[in-house]
């Protein structure tokens, strides 16, 4: 039997880069996966490659589509016992260039949208009195990165989330950590030529990303809540 067997886990932006290999990762060991994104069509076709998922295309930061995706990941799915907050996007610009535009839809995607999803899945956990709840976070939101005003502090804002929710839903027999990774994925790939070829050297690949993922998700981190688990291949600073 593999580490997820019988669960179900759903993973916000799951179509690609990490989400996706953590979806295919979850899958492996036995997890019914919820696959989301915003276009239908990336969603299906994920979610016809995986045993037993369901394609749940829709934005997560709008409120009204992440009550009615969990809903029909409940009726379709009968629980879910894991929630992974992955879906992000980001931009680069100097805090005199960041537009009010930019900021407040990195904000609403990266920050609001884990907040909308998770309160909308906490009942269904609360009820099984068991639950996993990772946020994906980066090394932008602890340590900042210059040119990602926006995306550091939506990053910052879910380590506070994180540790909020570890202590208020620990009694319901809920864990909540948070995954700070570095791999070679399309947001990464936004930074000029010059800047990747130094941020790229020595990443972990998708695959050791999402085992990172797995520990978290399965009962093998049991005892493990309120922390951030870094997976970036390299010491923090």
């Amino acid at each position: 039997m593999g580490l997820l067997e019988g669960r179900v886990a759903l993973i916000t932006g799951s179509t690609r880069g990490i989400g996706l290999a953590m979806a295919e990762r979850f899958s492996q060991e036995g997890a019914r996966v919820a696959v989301n994104g915003r276009n239908a069509e990336a969603t299906e076709k994920i979610a016809a490659i995986l045993p037993g998922a369901l394609a749940l295309p829709g934005d997560m930061s709008n409120p009204s589509s992440v009550a009615e995706a969990v809903a029909v990941a409940l009726r379709e799915l009968g629980r879910i016992d894991i929630l992974v907050n992955n879906a992000a996007i980001s931009s680069i610009a100097a805090i005199t260039r960041l537009t009010n535009e930019d900021w407040d839809q990195i904000i609403q995607v990266n920050l609001s949208g884990p907040m909308y999803v998770t309160r909308a899945v906490v009942p269904a956990m609360k009820a099984q009195q068991r639950g996993v709840i990772i946020n994906v976070i980066s090394g932008a939101g602890t340590q900042g990165t210059i040119g990602y005003s926006a995306y550091s502090a939506s990053k910052g804002g879910l380590v506070g989330l994180t540790m909020t929710w570890a202590k208020e839903l620990a009694r319901f027999g809920i864990r909540v950590n948070a995954l700070s990774p570095s791999a070679l994925t399309d947001m990464l790939r936004q930074n000029p030529p010059e800047v990747l070829a130094t941020i790229s050297e020595g990443l972990p690949s998708l695959e050791e990303v999402s085992d990172a993922g797995l520990f978290l998700a399965s009962d093998l981190s049991s005892s493990v809540t309120g922390q951030i688990l870094s997976a970036t291949g390299r010491p923090p600073g």
